[in-house]
């Protein structure tokens, strides 16, 4: 009988990691720890003269996410981002001066929010930073050997290890460090209420469920418990099936599977996330001309839906963006 291959991702292939993983790291630390890892305290600067009304404070104390005290700008203007999230910065109106965008630039959903924004390398390049003369970097990726480089170069905020916590945490954190709370109330106040609204568009009756199945290059790769499921187990109301619970509740982002053990996780719908590239539409057209695939019943009865592979992403924009997807291909869907 074929097997299940789970995915060890060498750090090399930077590009399946960001859209497999792109969602983090499934770790549940709740909000009020980060908050108590994330205290700030004013230090004030002393005043320009004896005549100044008040002192202006110009620096402040920010305890990071590694528990480092690290002195940052009150007000900082020259932002570089390193990690796989720079849409957690655009979400609050944070645009960077310079961001890791070698890999993601074209992968994510929102290329249009990126101009501007200066490629710094992926790994970075601190030639690259330097140019940009930053006054403050945050700190979001895999790799904790980058830390002290950046530190030496600029004041630097590590806010998570490649996604460590999940997208409102970590917003929410950078909004606190930027003090724009009244921002992030905002922004996910409009976002629960777009939830629901295409929640109630879908109208799904009870155990309902979906699959998310991701084509890259050559292999295929049935998502667990990250990426596209989180809106479609967490927000919208699917529900996983029986294969896909297993991962689920082993704590697997994904796993890379065979054609013939699809049929062990297909739900009553498919999602299919995609690429254009020539190995992809070439596996693509090889399954679904397969008799396999056209005996699924989701497949004969027109319930598979295809996106592209950036929505797999699990910054705000991108879950944004991945509602107004959906409601699109239900809508039409409603039409048929």
């Amino acid at each position: 009988m074929p097997t299940i291959k789970k995915l060890f991702l060498p750090l090399t292939l930077l590009l399946l990691a960001f859209i497999l993983a792109s969602c983090g790291q499934p770790d549940n630390t709740t909000t009020a720890a980060l908050t108590a890892a994330a205290t700030i305290e004013a230090t004030e600067s002393p005043a320009a003269s004896p005549s100044a009304a008040e002192a202006v404070a110009t620096t402040r104390t920010y305890t990071d996410y590694k528990q480092r005290k690290v002195e940052i700008p009150a007000n900082p203007q020259n932002i570089v981002y390193v990690g796989s999230n720079p849409g957690d910065l655009l979400a609050l109106g944070v645009k960077p001066k310079g961001a890791s965008l070698s890999v993601i630039g074209t992968q994510v959903a929102y290329p249009d929010l990126l101009e501007g924004i200066e490629d710094i390398g992926y790994p970075f390049s601190p030639e690259k930073i330097l140019a940009l003369s930053p006054d403050l970097i945050i700190f979001d990726d895999w790799d904790e050997a980058g830390i002290e480089a950046l530190s030496q170069i600029a004041p630097t905020v590590v806010v998570g290890l490649d996604g460590t916590f999940p997208t409102e945490e970590r917003v929410r954190q950078i909004a606190e460090l930027f003090d724009l709370t009244a921002q992030a109330d905002t922004w996910f106040n409009n976002y629960y209420a777009k939830v629901a609204s295409v929640k109630k568009q879908l109208n799904l009756t009870e155990g309902e469920t979906a699959t998310s199945l991701l084509v890259l290059g050559s292999d295929l790769y049935i998502m667990g418990n990250k990426g596209l499921n989180e809106t479609l187990y967490g927000q919208l109301g699917f529900k996983p099936g029986e294969g896909v619970q297993k991962l689920i509740d082993a704590n697997e982002r994904f796993a890379t599977i065979s054609d013939e053990v699809l049929t062990q996780y297909i739900g009553t719908h498919m999602f299919i996330l995609t690429d254009t590239s020539s190995k992809t539409v070439t596996r693509q057209t090889a399954l679904m001309d397969s008799g396999l695939w056209q005996a699924i019943p989701a497949v004969k009865e027109g319930r598979v839906y295809t996106l592209d592979s950036k929505y797999n992403f699990d910054d705000p924009i991108t879950l944004d963006r991945l509602l107004d997807e959906i409601a699109d291909i239900f809508s039409s869907k409603g039409t048929q």
